[in-house]
């Protein structure tokens, strides 16, 4: 896909005199798509585009994204944009993507861009004759190409048939050159806007409470000791020293187990599947009788740290109504790792189907072939 994207303070697109779609402050983007564009591409495009960091910050550098500044996006489709001039002066559109192929694809990538931000989002009218009127803010233009090496593959969606269908976009990898966050309260957590991650979040009740405070001791000192950012070594010992050790400890079944219960299962299930395609998209998840694992990826503007805050508020006060008690239900502090490739990617999603099954009513929230009464947790890996 070839891209033109320009900052504007105001722009719209007619046809026939009518106004189709318009945007205050944001991004105007012309759209061509060639022979060789596929949904992955479209993924590419979007995260690109929602990230793309050309207003201006407090200090006037060009350091924040259109999300950042709350602004819209038109989308103008222009299969001009792989007109070819080699030879002669009237212009080759052989690398273009045919009109019938090509309008499916523009159709879902407005489906994707959609589904991927909470801003508002217009657009123009495939394959036709349109009038393009706008204010250019800068004026500041960035032309965009994706790239030749992504591939179907990375489209494989997180979750299977097994695990209820749920239909999700293309996988979207840790971007090095794009910005992070990191924040902290007990743990550091990495953030990414678009991004996937592999979370697990457990009851209160889920660790022995001295193994808990020597556990929480340490990691104090280590993380005093190695203050963020941090590399990524010191995230690898970091896993090893107190990750590692505490899935361990969650494997040996302490504390209560509530979630073995199949009506409070159910409620964690009913909680992580609400907000789908809203707020997040969800991949592959199972429900163990003291802890979740689940891989989700954020949309728009919701953080990691927002959804996991709906799930477990939601949860308890339901929880708490059938077990007819009052009180603390999860862990303040969960545990999440940004997916950085598509091995990570098949590696947690291999690590939540071996995870075991204990009873009936937990089987759709993991593969079939996870029923071993007796099974364990497979090892995580960074």
């Amino acid at each position: 896909m070839k891209a033109v994207v320009q900052r504007v303070t105001r722009a719209a697109v007619r046809v026939d005199g009518q106004t189709l779609g318009a945007i205050e402050r944001g991004l105007l983007v012309l759209l061509g798509i060639g022979k060789s564009d596929t949904p992955a591409t479209s993924d590419w495009l979007i995260k690109k585009l929602l990230a793309l960091r050309i207003f201006p910050d407090a200090a006037g550098k060009m350091n924040r994204s259109v999300t950042d500044i709350s602004g819209g996006l038109l989308i103008v489709s222009q299969f001009t944009l792989y007109g070819v001039l080699e030879k002669g002066t009237r212009p080759s559109f052989s690398t273009a993507m045919p009109p019938a192929e090509a309008e499916v694809l523009y159709h879902d990538f407005m489906a994707r861009l959609r589904a991927a931000t909470c801003l508002p989002v217009a657009e123009g009218q495939f394959a036709a004759l349109m009038e393009v009127e706008l204010v250019n803010d800068g004026p500041v233009t960035i032309v965009m190409e994706t790239p030749t090496t992504i591939v179907e593959r990375a489209s494989r969606p997180f979750i299977s048939e097994k695990t209820g269908g749920t239909p999700v976009p293309l996988f979207v990898p840790f971007d090095p050159e794009l910005s992070a966050s990191i924040h902290t309260r007990n743990l550091p957590h990495w953030e990414q806007a678009g991004c996937t991650y592999f979370v697990t979040f457990r009851l209160a009740d889920s660790l022995p409470q001295e193994k808990l405070e020597r556990w929480v001791a340490e990691r104090a000192q280590w993380l005093q000791q190695n203050p963020t950012p941090q590399t990524e070594p010191q995230r690898r010992e970091f896993h090893e020293r107190f990750v590692d050790p505490l899935e361990q400890w969650l494997d040996a079944g302490e504390g209560a187990c509530w979630l073995q219960r199949p009506e409070i299962a159910a409620i964690v299930e009913s909680a992580l599947r609400h907000f789908v395609g809203q707020r997040y998209t969800l991949g592959e998840y199972v429900i163990m009788p003291n802890h979740v694992h689940v891989l989700v990826a954020p949309l728009g503007e919701w953080t990691l740290a927002q959804i996991l805050h709906a799930w477990k508020s939601y949860a308890t006060h339901e929880i708490n109504v059938i077990l007819k008690r009052d009180g603390k239900v999860w862990q303040d502090e969960y545990f999440d790792h940004l997916v950085r490739n598509e091995q990570a990617l098949e590696q947690y999603t291999e690590y939540i189907r071996q995870n075991p099954v204990v009873e009936r009513a937990s089987r759709p929230f993991a593969g079939d072939d996870s029923k071993q009464p007796n099974g364990r947790d497979a090892r995580s890996t960074i």
